[in-house]
């Protein structure tokens, strides 16, 4: 988990491999990642709240002022108001006072505030705009709650917060994880034109968990983020630009990759890594030339091996036979040199006949 957080961060041509994840440890990397959103957004400043407010019933006593509902009308006696720099509270219940929504005063206070609670004897108005997006207005009617609600009814329901907390955590967090895929898919589609153009071919799955890696860095910019109070959904457009460029400069590194392994400057890369297929068509058509001219050239070598193997053989038989002709003759001219020597020695066996015999024919 951990080697993979790290090669996600820091290691771009390792994204080859972790393309190559199976599906259940893909996941629990995603579910880890969701895991440091929930951390910094949710469970770590509830904690830190928590220990500061002392807990939920003392929160409670500290900041919610005493208040009735009877009659469908709420009152809370000498009124309460309370106002920092991001956020307004004013609740006034005298018979005078009413909430005008199209006060100047009140479209003001709604444009500069990001929190905004207004009350009297009739309704409740909240808005909260911390979302980055767009205001959330609500507005609560008190004739819709029942008689006898007051300060004591709410600390009397403060046991029932702790598990009310653990159940939202365990809401948010399944949220988090399903908008985590829900978002990855959407960024894969993009993901899958993008490697199209830089030219790396590959099947949707390994995109999708390439992107899912790729958000690794964005998703801990957010974490850090939302750890120092900027909890803001604008975060979402940079941080899927910012997922794409990783993405984009991943391809490349597969097809620098890739390229190398074609024309054998990387012949140490893992042979069974060939799902994906780092080439450009024109690439892949002159791989399949030279394979063939190499195979050409492997035959012809074979017959010039096979021709020059004759040659020698032929001229060894050759040998072998005038070295045997030559051993049978040797001994025939032994014995006629011999005999020719004979006939020259031995003496005639008859006497010359010459005209100084006193012969004459």
């Amino acid at each position: 988990m951990f080697k993979d957080f790290r090669s996600a961060l820091f290691r771009l041509k390792d994204y080859r491999q972790l393309m190559r994840r199976r599906t259940g440890r893909f996941f629990a990397y995603c579910a880890f990642l969701c895991l440091l959103t929930w951390l910094t957004g949710f469970a770590l400043p509830l904690g830190m709240f928590w220990q500061r407010q002392g807990g939920v019933r003392h929160f409670f006593e500290a900041n919610i002022p005493e208040f009735t509902i009877q009659n469908g009308k709420l009152s809370v006696p000498g009124g309460y108001h309370r106002e920092g720099a991001d956020y307004y509270v004013d609740i006034n219940t005298d018979a005078s006072h009413k909430i005008d929504l199209n006060a100047q005063e009140t479209r003001t206070l709604m444009a500069l505030k990001s929190v905004v609670l207004l009350g009297d004897a009739d309704q409740l108005v909240m808005k909260n705009d911390r979302g980055g997006i767009a205001a959330d207005l609500r507005t609560i009617q008190f004739h819709d709650f029942q008689d006898g609600i007051s300060k004591e009814t709410l600390l009397s329901l403060t046991g029932y917060v702790k598990w009310g907390l653990i159940i939202a955590g365990v809401i948010i967090y399944t949220g988090l994880l399903i908008g985590f895929f829900l978002l990855n898919l959407v960024e894969a589609v993009l993901a899958a034109l993008l490697l199209r153009f830089v030219g790396v071919y590959t099947d949707f799955g390994s995109t999708y968990r390439l992107t899912g890696y790729a958000r690794t860095m964005s998703t801990l910019i957010v974490a850090l983020l939302a750890l120092l109070g900027f909890d803001t959904d604008l975060t979402v457009y940079p941080a899927v630009v910012l997922d794409l460029f990783i993405v984009a400069r991943a391809a490349q590194c597969m097809r620098a990759a890739g390229n190398a392994r074609n024309t054998g400057d990387d012949r140490a890369s893992n042979p069974g890594n060939t799902g994906i297929r780092a080439l450009t068509p024109e690439s892949a058509a002159e791989e399949k030339r030279s394979d063939e001219e190499e195979r050409a050239d492997s035959a012809e070598r074979e017959i010039e091996v096979q021709t020059e193997t004759e040659a020698q053989s032929a001229t060894e038989a050759e040998t072998e036979a005038n070295d045997s002709g030559d051993k049978d003759t040797a001994p025939e001219e032994s014995a006629g040199e011999k005999k020719a020597a004979d006939h020259t020695a031995e003496p005639s066996s008859r006497d010359d006949i010459t005209p100084s015999d006193g012969w004459s024919f």
